[in-house]
């Protein structure tokens, strides 16, 4: 899997991903492929995707195809375009739907993924759950790792851009499907 953070601090927003793409055991770094950026761009807003290397070039397409379906300004307009999504994504790209776990509630879409923009920080979960963060938040195997190392930083750090890189730099450090160098990109917050 990998490992995305993001920060908000200081009037601006960050986000950062590993570069390590894994293909079962073998592991791929950025040494070696050149799309390992799991951050993707869409209109005002940066996405970083873990799960399935598949689900990235799905997103990709549909950023490609169809940017202006992505409303991702508020919780409520990432629900409702991840709805629409998971749909074309099931019709168009012969998404597998089925889970680990038969009790879950809904389809899973088989992705997570942080997204940034100037109106805040926002988590998607495989089953289009939508959370907001007011300071930090992570995804991917390295998050727990990613976690604890922003938590230590944050009130030392001016810059989001720093606590972002010291989440990714210790999920590669402790997990081994993550590994460097990080991507980061930086926006500023609406309001700032």
């Amino acid at each position: 899997m990998s490992v995305v953070c993001a920060a908000i601090k200081g009037g601006e927003i960050a986000i950062a991903c590993d570069t390590q793409i894994s293909f079962g055991s073998t592991a791929v770094t950025s040494i070696h492929i050149a799309n390992s950026n799991k951050l993707h761009r869409v209109n005002e807003s940066i996405m970083g995707i873990v799960g399935w290397n598949t689900l990235s070039d799905m997103v990709d397409h549909l950023i490609l195809t169809q940017p202006d379906s992505f409303k991702l300004s508020s919780r409520m307009d990432i629900y409702t375009t991840l709805l629409q999504l998971h749909a074309t994504m099931k019709s168009d790209y012969f998404l597998s739907t089925k889970g680990k776990d038969n009790s879950q509630p809904v389809e899973s879409s088989q992705f997570n993924a942080i997204i940034i923009n100037p109106h805040g920080l926002f988590e998607i979960t495989k089953l289009r759950e939508v959370n907001e963060y007011r300071q930090y938040w992570s995804v991917g195997s390295g998050r727990q790792y990613a976690l604890g190392a922003m938590h230590a930083v944050y009130s030392q750090t001016r810059t989001a851009s720093e606590i972002v890189l010291a989440g990714v730099a210790a999920g590669c450090e402790f997990d081994q499907s993550c590994a460097l160098p990080a991507y980061v990109e930086v926006l500023k917050l609406q309001g700032n």
